[in-house]
């Protein structure tokens, strides 16, 4: 039973580590977009569709993280809306 635990905490400090990787790529999704949206009145489609698999990673990452699941997110399980 231990040993689930130190391979769970193994797997909570990868993802947390990418989560600080992911914040990087939020941010600039997000001045991307704006900035699209500035200039053109519009947001790119392609670039909303990958926001919302990010956050959507994001929040499975979470989960697993605070343990409200013990499905762990991409890339051990499928990435997109039929993933969950």
């Amino acid at each position: 039973m231990a040993s689930n635990a130190f391979v769970r905490l193994l797997f909570m400090l990868i993802y947390f580590a990418l989560f600080g990787i992911v914040r990087f790529m939020i941010w600039a999704l997000v001045l991307f977009q704006f900035l699209a949206h500035l200039f053109t009145g519009g947001v790119n489609g392609r670039v909303k569709r990958w926001g919302d698999g990010l956050s959507g990673w994001t929040h499975n990452m979470l989960r697993f993280m605070t343990y409200n699941t013990e499905r762990m997110p991409f890339p051990f399980h499928k990435l997109g809306p039929n993933g969950d």
